[in-house]
């Protein structure tokens, strides 16, 4: 059974139930009256106008009364908040923003008529006495009654508590307690997000992605992050289900998660922008923690596998991976190459294979091109060909270009996982970055730290195939044609894999690898 490609997507935009009311009487041209009891506060009505809105796309939303005798019209603007969690952690921030200029304004000894507080993405509140001022229209109008003796007390103690706040706090404990949890979390997030977005300029262009990570300090900055989210959880950990869940339910995990931590925006990029990076530094923070291996085929290797071929007798049981998880990197010249990949990645699973491809936009921006997929291995003995024509078998959503990518991919992997399986593979374990000299002694500061930047660049890998092929297939010649019989010319054959009879009997099979060879050598003269 097949998982067709993914790609990260933002959750669905939650709605407002706060008070106990539904999604019914959040509409435009609505009205919500609300009855304030002792324990609501201010930031309860800001937290309910500003879910009203979200819900609203952004239209404006009144609250009369929200104090006694103020009015508060805000819209929300571009900003987004898709789930309760990122609806409490936006409202929480935007709170944090306007309280202390709402509180000077109340507490003036003449107060002006109203007061205006602009943010980020648009988010926009104005306060003002309702006597004083007319408000602007708006799309859903909230009124809130308050209690006779609130109302009361309010009138006599404002210029010493401005705000309703119960027990002196703007918020509950528990919901104090999550904001600081996630300014924390936030803050290591933040620095990670940076690193990660590093590794796509174009001076580490020529460097394999997971060199880039390290290289730029994206990989140590993920594990602090992981770190600090690892001490507020019970439970599984953020590191443990790096190292053992399915990746594709990484991916979705890892993005809904920061979007719940991010803030509308940081550093001109939009919180779904920076979650879809977050999303995919996961590839590589997995790989890192479950230690994986790199696979290089050598340029002969490479040229081999391009033109070979896998036959319809080979199945998938007879696929191995030589570690649980690794990483192939294709000859550089396909790494510009349109709808090609820096890099296949390849997690295993407990029935199955998961394949991610990497690469980057050949644009200024470098933006990352990265897909997933899942091949099952539920039925060992169905053929590698029969998977693959499954897998593309129905339409999909997706271009037919993203479709051509994924059988290059698939074909080019498996045709190197299969090549490592056989007996006679040529394989050399490179130390380039274990065994780099890191003695020092008499290198001043600045030489130190040049060398240093080299070895950084340097990395463990396998090299995969001969340097050299003993010979180049060449064209086939044509087979003579005329009169009588036609006998086949002497031309190369392809090379491929194949299962190969051998035992008694030839009763048995195994996986060969069959080079290019001359097929009717005899016939070399003619």
């Amino acid at each position: 059974m097949h998982d067709k490609h993914a790609r990260y997507q933002p959750a669905p935009k939650a709605r407002s139930q706060a008070f106990g009311i539904t999604d019914l009487a959040i509409r435009e041209g609505g009205r919500i009256d609300i009855p304030a009891g002792p324990g609501h506060s201010t930031f309860d009505f800001v937290r309910l106008a500003l879910q009203a809105s979200w819900s609203l796309d952004g239209k404006p939303v009144l609250c009369r009364d929200i104090l006694p005798g103020v009015s508060m019209w805000v819209t929300t603007g571009t900003s987004q908040a898709r789930s309760e969690a990122e609806t409490e952690r936006l409202a929480v921030d935007i709170w944090t923003g306007i309280r202390p200029g709402l509180i000077d304004w109340l507490t003036m000894r003449q107060p002006r008529a109203g007061v205006t507080m602009t943010l980020k993405s648009g988010i926009y509140f104005h306060f003002a006495w309702i006597d004083r001022a007319r408000m602007q229209p708006a799309a859903l109008h909230i009124v809130v009654r308050h209690e006779k003796a609130f109302l009361k007390s309010y009138a006599k103690h404002r210029g010493r508590t401005p705000l309703a706040e119960p027990h002196g706090v703007p918020l509950d404990p528990a919901a104090d307690a999550l904001a600081r949890t996630v300014a924390v979390m936030r803050g290591a997030l933040l620095p990670a997000l940076e690193k990660s977005i590093q590794t796509n300029e174009a001076r580490y262009a020529r460097l394999p992605a997971p060199v880039r990570y390290r290289l730029t300090g994206a990989l140590a900055a993920w594990q602090t992050f992981r770190q600090v989210v690892d001490a507020h959880t019970d439970g599984e950990t953020l590191t443990e289900a790096m190292r053992t869940r399915n990746i594709r339910s990484l991916l979705s995990h890892t993005g809904n998660f920061a979007m719940s931590l991010l803030p509308a925006e940081s550093g001109g990029r939009s919180a779904p922008e920076l979650a879809l990076h977050a999303s995919q530094s996961v590839v590589w923070q997995a790989f890192d923690l479950r230690g994986g291996v790199f696979y290089e085929p050598s340029q002969a290797l490479h040229r081999l596998l391009s033109s070979a071929y896998i036959a319809d007798d080979v199945p998938i049981g007879s696929l191995t991976l030589p570690a649980d998880t690794l990483c192939l990197i294709p000859e550089p010249s396909m790494w510009a190459a349109p709808g090609s990949y820096e890099a296949i990645v390849i997690f295993q699973g407990d029935a199955s294979y998961s394949f991610v491809t990497w690469a980057h936009t050949a644009d200024a921006t470098r933006s990352v091109v990265m897909d997933a997929i899942q091949l099952s291995l539920e039925r060992p003995e169905r053929t590698i060909c029969e998977l693959l024509d499954e897998a593309f078998r129905e339409p999909m959503a997706d271009s037919e270009e993203i479709r051509q990518h994924w059988r290059g991919a698939l074909a080019y992997a498996i045709k190197m996982l299969l090549y490592l399986t056989v007996r006679d593979a040529h394989i050399v374990h490179d130390r380039a970055y274990t065994n780099a000299p890191r003695n020092f002694r008499g290198l001043g500061g600045r030489k130190r730290t040049a060398r240093l930047a080299e070895i950084e660049q340097l990395y463990d890998r396998h090299v995969v195939g001969p340097a050299m092929l003993d010979a180049e297939p060449a064209a086939a010649p044509k087979a003579p044609t005329g009169s009588g019989m036609r006998e086949m010319r002497s031309h190369w054959r392809r090379p491929h894999f194949k299962m190969q009879p051998y035992g008694p009997n030839a009763s048995r099979r195994k996986l060969s690898f069959i080079g290019p060879v001359i097929v009717r050598a005899d016939r070399l003269g003619e």
